[in-house]
């Protein structure tokens, strides 16, 4: 992967080897802690996100748990256990769906949200300020 001077020490939290692409060279992390350059950090991080840990509220890349992370920084834990690695192989996506989809508007329900500026349609109930933290089941009535 190129000549890179200054390199930092990351841990993969993966039970298997994972690749990262940076500016189209692929460089393989093994399990465990390595050296990679410095500069590749933040891609080696954002290609390898923990499925269903980032908050969709803050796509940054701060708003989730990752993979690969620099060793001693807020990110490094302990690796993935078992039951950890199985439930991010079967989540879909980046985002924690269960909580994005807790406070979305019901069916049929449609709002506006008002104020300066272009009108727009609101993502939620919650961003037109008439409802606060409620869950699925007081939107949509409970299913039981």
């Amino acid at each position: 992967m190129g000549i890179f001077h200054e390199m930092k020490r990351v841990r993969n939290l993966a039970p298997i080897p994972l690749t990262i692409t940076y500016d189209g060279q692929q460089l393989t992390v093994p399990p465990g802690e390595s050296d990679i350059p410095k500069q590749t950090i933040g891609k080696a991080m954002n290609q390898n996100p923990i499925m269903g840990t980032a908050d969709a509220d803050n796509p940054n890349i701060s708003g989730g748990k990752y993979l690969i992370v620099p060793v001693g920084s807020k990110y490094d834990r302990e690796p993935l256990s078992r039951e950890e690695w199985e439930e991010h192989l079967r989540r879909p996506c980046r985002i924690d769906e269960v909580a994005f989809f807790e406070d979305r508007l019901g069916p049929k329900e449609h709002m506006v949200a008002r104020g300066k500026g272009r009108r727009t349609q609101a993502k939620s109930s919650f961003d037109t300020g008439v409802r606060g933290g409620n869950t699925a089941e007081d939107i949509m009535g409970s299913t039981v």
